[in-house]
This record gives C-alpha cells, sequence and structure tokens, in this order.
C-alpha cells in the first residue's frame, strides 16, 4: 500500500510539471522508456536500488544509464530524485499512475472485455460506443480476452468496476437462488 501512495504523489509531481511544461505525453513517454528497460534488466535495477553497494558508484551507473537513453532533463532529474529518495523501486508503479493521470487528461477509457467468443468488428464497436456513453470519455480503448468457461455473453472491466453480464455468473445465481428456494 505505501507504494501506491509514493507512486501517487511522484507521479502527480512529475504530471503537474508536464502540464505546466506542455510536455505531458513526451514525459510520460520517457519515464515509460526508462520503467521498461528496468523491468527488463533485473540486475542492473538491483543494483541501483540496493544500499548495499556504493551509493556514488550506484549514481554514476545511473546517470550513464539516462545520458545513454537520451531522456530530457526534467525526466533526468526526476529519475535522480527518485534515486536520492530511495523511491526508484516504485518507478513502475509510478509509471503506470502517470499512464492513468495521461487517460484522465485525454478523456481516455481503458477497459477489459472477456468473451466466450471472439468478436466481430461491428461489437467491438458497438460495446465501445456503448462505454462511451456509461463512462463520458471521448475515446475507448479495449483489452479484449476470450474465455471459453463463461459459455456466453461479456464481462467488463473499468478500474474497480466490473460489469458481468457473463452466463456462467448468470447460472450461477439461479443456482444459488434454487438452493436458497427463491426461484
Amino acid at each position: 500500500m505505501i507504494g501506491k501512495g509514493v507512486a501517487r504523489r511522484y507521479a502527480t509531481a512529475l504530471f503537474k510539471v508536464g502540464i505546466e511544461d506542455g510536455q505531458v505525453e513526451k514525459y510520460g513517454k520517457k519515464i515509460k522508456i526508462f520503467a521498461d528497460f528496468l523491468e527488463s534488466d533485473q540486475e542492473i535495477k538491483l543494483y541501483l536500488v540496493t544500499p548495499l553497494y556504493e551509493k556514488t558508484q550506484r549514481q554514476q551507473v545511473l546517470e550513464t544509464l539516462l545520458e545513454k537513453l537520451n531522456l530530457s532533463e526534467v525526466v533526468r532529474r526526476f529519475i535522480m530524485l527518485l534515486f536520492e529518495k530511495k523511491r526508484l523501486i516504485f518507478l513502475k508503479d509510478i509509471c503506470e499512475y502517470y499512464g492513468a493521470l495521461l487517460d484522465e487528461y485525454k478523456g481516455i477509457c481503458r477497459a477489459e472485455v472477456i468473451t466466450a467468443v471472439a468478436l466481430d468488428k461491428e461489437d467491438i464497436n458497438k460495446i465501445k460506443e456503448r462505454l462511451k456513453e456509461i463512462t463520458g470519455k471521448k475515446e475507448v480503448v479495449l483489452e479484449i480476452k476470450e474465455d471459453p468457461s463463461l459459455i456466453g455473453g461479456i464481462i467488463t472491466k473499468i478500474g474497480d468496476v466490473i460489469y458481468d453480464g457473463s452466463i456462467k455468473t448468470q447460472l450461477n445465481i439461479l443456482k444459488e437462488n434454487i438452493k436458497r428456494g427463491e426461484v
């Protein structure tokens, strides 16, 4: 839970700087580049965040990496601040929260749709339009997954909200109602 609070504070701070600078999207892309790099090389990540190693050596390695990745001055200073405050371990969470802030700023809703069978383009467009109405967002980005165990219908997840219209769930509800004698 501590990591989420840290991620929110740091991401929000960088986001505000990005709004002021007019570089909000650029900063998001640049921190994602570095976060992805660290996630892809766990050895370097571990070296940078482990206090067992000499801080000045770790700092030199980090500065070299930041130069090679050609990051903007603001993003470099931001990552160095994370290093100084021992918050670099939270970079992935910070990056994810920054992405959520950017989506909100741009009026984008991200949703996961789980279906029993593959959807055609027409169905996908209908789902997007309906989700635009529900959320009031300009754009809806879907991540579509298939799960044949649903039997039919769809499950839609938007953040922490789940809309479950699957036949499997409806059958389970019916089964429970029958057990309780409510049918």
